[in-house]
């Protein structure tokens, strides 16, 4: 069973909107063991979505919108639908009453007229409710019928694909299209889909590129069943083993030996499975070693302390962090004496090292990690290039230190993004 996901709305086109539905039914349709190949998306715009669902029908038993539900004339998907398999849609009074109670709880007097739209339906589809908004979706089981379109010449020409499609629409707003998931959606195509699930294990890699690490595990890629497959994004590459069974444990019995063999080759850089963070391996072992760290940020400017404490009970191990953007800072708060400072400059491993010492002697923490270097754009120099940093680590009696250059060309937001990562995993080792 093979679906295909049409995206619809003109503000994702103009790249106004992200596409987080797209994402989301994706992961979802490989759960429930139903193949994905092609996403499409399209503006609102009736003749060229006839366009896309004829191409979508020629390749898939299942297709699944998303947008164009809402109640103005550019929201359009159900009138496209409807026209496409030359249907006449007929008022639903009883799911018109359900919008008008929801306007009447909401305060209004009255429902807009143009609200009315969102309850015509064709008599044999049967509405995805919407608890959340006015536009409820669809699931229309098209038995039996073939759609005839007009092509830009005028000529009818019947559309070769399946007899009996499934159409499944939803709204573009997330929440919205979430709990309909959830609640109709996901329990009818459980009941209706194959015996076969889809099963995945993602490995997760930092401190080595996409290409390198594809070199180390090369002869996976041409597997079969389990498949594998490489992703890069910013600081982290992604290794997907993917397997199609009967059962899921019979699926994990696939992926699991494939699993071993490329954690041999890629230990070194491995750090987790699935979703898990840096941070929050980091904060687990914290906790479980029963340690504490505290850190001292100047061209991260707090964004390192961020990570940590987006992670619900840091406060069992962060002590006290500080940014120490200026040299200044760091000779009032950290203690680093000005000739030091000035000797050597802010961005240098005796500065690093003194941070880290600083802030340990400062909040009594097990571990004192800092962070100084050049973000950029703007600031940099031959001997000391955007892009550099250097890191400090006090740990008992220990200093260390790290000198680490994410490269000229990275923007400010990506060298201060690499720098956290880079120190997240280097206290994950060393905790």
């Amino acid at each position: 069973m093979k679906a295909e996901i049409i995206s619809i709305g003109t503000e994702l086109l103009l790249g106004q909107t992200i596409n987080t539905n797209a994402s989301f039914l994706a992961n979802e349709l490989q759960s429930l063991g139903i193949d994905s190949y092609f996403q499409t998306t399209v503006g609102d715009n009736t003749e060229r979505i006839h366009e896309v669902l004829e191409l979508a029908l020629q390749r898939a038993d299942i297709i699944i919108t998303t947008g164009g539900l809402g109640p103005t004339p550019d929201d359009l998907t159900h009138e496209a639908v409807y026209s496409f398999f030359n249907t006449k849609p007929s008022l639903d009074k009883k799911i018109l009453k359900q919008i008008e109670n929801k306007f009447h709880l909401r305060g209004y007097k009255k429902m807009p007229k143009m609200n009315k739209k969102q309850a015509y339906k064709s008599k044999n589809a049967q509405w995805i409710s919407n608890k959340l908004g006015t536009a409820n979706g669809i699931i229309w089981k098209i038995r039996g019928q073939r759609s005839e379109i007009r092509d830009q010449k005028k000529k009818i020409s019947p559309l070769t694909s399946h007899l009996s499609p499934l159409i499944l629409t939803f709204p573009g707003v997330p929440k919205e299209m979430y709990q309909m998931w959830n609640d109709t959606a996901k329990p009818y195509l459980k009941k209706i889909s194959t015996k076969n699930v889809i099963f995945s294990t993602t490995l997760k890699f930092t401190g080595i590129g996409e290409s390198a690490l594809a070199e180390k595990i090369n002869k996976f890629f041409n597997l079969k069943n389990p498949t594998v497959a490489p992703y890069a994004s910013l600081g982290e590459v992604k290794i997907r083993i993917t397997a199609k069974a009967k059962t899921n444990k019979i699926a994990n019995k696939l992926v699991a030996p494939v699993v071993k063999s490329i954690l041999k080759k890629t230990k070194k850089y491995f750090f987790g499975i699935n979703d898990e963070t840096l941070e929050e391996l980091l904060a687990k072992a914290l906790i479980r070693k029963k340690k504490t760290i505290s850190i001292a940020e100047s061209c991260t400017g707090g964004f390192l302390s961020k990570r940590l404490t987006d992670i619900p009970g840091s406060s069992k191990y962060i002590k006290s962090n500080v940014i120490t953007y200026s040299n200044e800072a760091k000779n009032r708060l950290l203690c680093i004496p000005n000739e030091i400072l000035n000797k050597y400059g802010a961005v240098s491993p005796e500065i690093a090292t003194l941070m880290a010492k600083g802030i340990k002697k400062l909040s009594g923490c097990d571990v004192g990690i800092s962070i100084t270097g050049i973000a950029g754009p703007s600031g940099g120099s031959k001997e000391k290039p955007i892009g550099l940093v250097y890191f400090g680590l006090a740990k008992g009696n220990k200093i260390k230190t790290q000198k680490m250059l994410f490269g000229s060309n990275s923007s400010r937001d990506e060298v201060r993004f690499l720098a956290t990562q880079f120190a997240l995993n280097w206290l994950r080792k060393e905790i």
